[in-house]
């Protein structure tokens, strides 16, 4: 049998990023957003949507909320989303420094019961999730609160025998559930569709989440 030259197609990055040391970090930061959140309609972003049952959502300017825990979060979110995007790009000689990146950001947090359906994020090119405190799912519910990212090759798995059932890494067809430890971010292409398990934990969940756009200055090439 001559030799198979297997190429893996279509890759997906997803970065898996730990903040050191994040327990007194996440404490404090935990108990400044659910003070946000007691102040109800100041913080919590009008637009109601359909997706959500028992979430509350900020604002999408939380990167510029001038609390330290949050400034410290985001100089962490910050610094990881570009270190992920110059290791994966191929970015011509002298264009770094004209990269400028622009955020929306938010916070979630998730009672007993609550879930998000599956989503995406138009208009940007990056999104990620932070894990300020994943709550306390709870032994009969190992998935509470867990994300879901689907697998982005639409009918990928329309047939399944033996030929294709037990694909290895990274070629099976399967969604990614990725379970929340305080301090970790997680980043991925914003047009991957996720959603949010139901959570049936009674510690409230709390995550911050971001999409990201970048700019080139002089750049006015037009894309997509």
């Amino acid at each position: 049998m001559s030799k198979l030259n297997v190429s893996g197609c279509w890759a997906t990055p997803m970065v898996t990023v730990q903040m050191p040391e994040p327990k007194a970090h996440c404490r404090a930061l935990a108990e400044v957003l659910l003070g946000m959140e007691a102040l109800g309609d100041r913080h919590r972003n009008a637009i109601r949507r359909e997706t959500q049952v028992r979430v509350f959502e900020s604002r999408f300017d939380l990167h510029l909320q001038p609390q330290p825990e949050i400034r410290e979060t985001f100089a962490f979110i910050h610094g990881a989303l570009a270190s992920t995007v110059a290791q994966l790009s191929q970015i011509p000689e002298g264009l770094w420094p004209r990269f400028r990146f622009n955020y929306h950001s938010w916070f979630h947090v998730t009672r007993h019961g609550g879930y998000q359906t599956s989503h995406t994020h138009p208009g940007h090119s990056w999104s990620g999730i932070f894990c300020v405190d994943p709550g306390d799912p709870p032994p009969e519910h190992p998935d509470s609160g867990r994300v879901r990212f689907n697998d982005p090759r639409g009918p990928v798995d329309m047939h399944l025998d033996g030929g294709n059932e037990f694909l290895r890494t990274p070629f099976q067809s399967e969604a990614v559930e990725v379970t929340h430890v305080p301090g970790q971010l997680v980043l991925f292409p914003s047009w991957l569709s996720h959603e949010v398990r139901p959570y049936f934990g009674q510690r409230p969940r709390i995550v911050i989440a971001f999409n990201a756009w970048v700019v080139i200055d002089g750049d006015n090439t037009v894309r997509g």
